[in-house]
C-alpha cells in the first residue's frame, strides 16, 4: 500500500496543469465540491483573494478528524489571505484506518493537481488529533511537501510513516490541556535527537483545532526556513525575527516564563548565522537562571511525572473493564472522576490542574471513541457501559 501511495502520488504531479481550473469565488468556503471519478466524496475549499488562476499557487490540505471540511478550513484563513495558500480540506478522510484514508486522498490530490496550478515547492499538510497523524504519514511517505503543521496529536508510530530522513519541516502545535500534550513533548525530544528540522509551539488550550493567530505561528515558522534558503530575504527575515521578539517579550512581562524559554530556545536556533543574537543569548540564559523559570519547571516537570502514574494506573484499568463488563466496580471509578474534578477545580498548581484535565480528557476520548464504533450498535451490554462511563463523567465534572 505505501508503495502503491507514493507511485500515485507521483504521477498526479506528473498530470498537474493538463485540465481547465474551475472557477470559484475568492475569500468564501465553498464546501461540498464533488471529487470527480470518487463516489460521493467531497471537500472544502478556500481560495484567497489574492488568488490569480495564471500563477503557480502554494497549498495547503487539511485533515479535520470527523470529516467537517468547512470546519477544518476556518483556523487557516488568516495563514491563507497572509501567504496566498489554496486551502482544501477532505469531507471523507476521518479517524480510521490509514489505507482508507490513503485512497481518500489519493483521490483528491489527483482532482485538485489536475485542475489548479500549484507550486511543487508550496505544498503543505495540516490536521488535527487523527488528522495530524495522517498528514505526517503522507508526508514522510511522499516526502514531497515542503511542511507539516501537526495539531494536537503527532505520529501514527508506524516506522515508515514517522520523520526520519525526509526533507520536510515540521511543526507541533499542542494546547497545554490537550491530552496529547505529554505525546507532543516526547516528540520534540525525539525529533531534536534524530536533528530532524521541527519546532514545537504550545499554548494555553485544551484538545481541539487551535485557534488562527496560533496556526498563523505555524506557518510563520515555515515561512522562515522558506526564506532562510533564500539569498535575498534579509529584510524578510529581520522583519520575521521583530515579531519573534516582541512575542518573547510579551511572555515575559506577563511571567510566562516556559512559553517565554521555548520562544527564544526556537529563536536561537532559528536566526543562528543569519542575525546577532548575542543579546538574546544572554536573556535566555538569564531567564534560565531565574527563580520563577526553575519553580515554573519543576512544576510542570512534577505535573508530567504525575501524569504518567496516572495514565499507567487508569488506562489498564479502564481498558480491562471493557473487557469484563460485568466486573466494572463503578464506585470505585466515581471516586477516581471526583479526584480529577477537584485537582482541576481546587489544586493550587496550574500544572497539577492542566494535568489532571489531560487525564479526565483523555478517559473521555477513549471512552467516547469505542461509541463510534459499529459494535456499540449491536451490542447493548457495551453500548449501556460506555453511556455509564460518559454520564459519571459529565456528573463529576459540574
Amino acid at each position: 500500500m505505501c508503495l502503491k501511495f507514493r507511485i500515485f502520488f507521483l504521477s498526479f504531479i506528473a498530470v498537474s496543469f493538463l485540465h481547465a481550473q474551475d472557477s470559484f469565488e475568492k475569500g468564501i468556503v465553498h464546501d461540498s465540491i464533488l471529487v470527480t471519478g470518487a463516489e460521493k466524496e467531497t471537500f472544502a475549499l478556500y481560495l484567497p483573494k489574492s488568488f490569480n488562476e495564471n500563477q503557480l499557487s502554494s497549498i495547503v490540505f487539511i485533515f479535520e478528524p470527523a470529516a467537517r471540511g468547512a470546519i477544518g478550513i476556518q483556523p487557516f484563513i488568516t495563514v491563507s489571505e497572509k501567504y496566498g495558500h489554496i486551502l482544501v480540506c477532505s469531507n471523507n478522510s476521518r479517524n480510521g484506518p490509514y489505507n482508507r484514508n490513503f485512497e481518500i486522498a489519493n483521490r483528491l490530490f489527483k482532482y485538485i493537481f489536475s485542475r489548479f496550478s500549484i507550486n511543487e515547492s508550496e505544498m503543505y499538510l495540516s490536521g488535527f488529533s487523527g488528522g495530524s497523524r495522517l498528514a505526517s504519514a503522507i508526508a514522510s511517505l511522499t516526502d514531497k511537501f515542503a511542511g507539516v503543521v501537526g495539531c494536537g496529536a503527532g505520529f501514527s508510530y508506524i516506522q515508515e510513516q514517522m520523520p526520519a530522513a525526509q526533507a520536510y519541516s515540521y511543526v507541533g502545535l499542542c494546547g497545554d490541556r490537550d491530552m496529547n500534550f505529554r505525546e507532543m513533548q516526547e516528540n520534540k525530544d525525539y525529533l531534536k535527537l534524530i536533528k530532524f528540522n521541527s519546532t514545537l509551539i504550545t499554548y494555553d488550550d485544551e484538545h481541539r483545532w487551535p485557534p488562527q493567530n496560533q496556526i498563523l505561528r505555524a506557518f510563520d515558522w515555515l515561512h522562515l526556513q522558506k526564506l532562510k534558503k533564500e539569498t535575498s530575504a534579509s529584510d524578510k527575515i529581520l522583519s520575521q525575527y521583530h515579531a519573534d521578539y516582541t512575542l518573547f517579550k510579551q511572555f515575559m512581562e506577563d511571567q510566562k516564563l516556559l512559553l517565554a524559554s521555548e520562544q527564544s530556545e526556537r529563536m536561537l536556533k532559528d536566526y543562528k548565522h543569519l542575525l546577532e543574537t548575542d543579546s538574546l543569548s544572554k536573556q535566555h540564559a538569564k531567564l534560565l537562571r531565574s527563580k520563577v523559570y526553575k519553580k515554573q519547571k519543576t512544576a510542570l516537570s512534577n505535573a508530567l511525572k504525575r501524569e504518567i502514574k496516572l495514565a499507567d494506573r487508569l488506562r489498564p484499568k479502564l481498558s480491562n473493564d471493557f473487557e469484563n463488563p460485568n466486573d466494572v466496580d463503578f464506585d470505585w471509578w466515581k471516586k477516581e472522576f471526583e479526584k480529577l474534578n477537584e485537582l482541576i477545580e481546587k489544586d493550587d498548581s496550574d500544572e497539577i490542574r492542566k494535568m489532571a484535565y489531560r487525564v479526565r480528557f483523555d478517559l473521555f476520548a477513549k471512552i467516547y471513541s469505542r461509541r463510534n464504533s459499529s459494535v456499540y450498535d449491536q451490542n447493548p451490554e457495551l453500548s449501556e457501559l460506555i453511556n455509564q462511563f460518559l454520564g459519571m463523567l459529565r456528573a463529576s465534572s459540574k
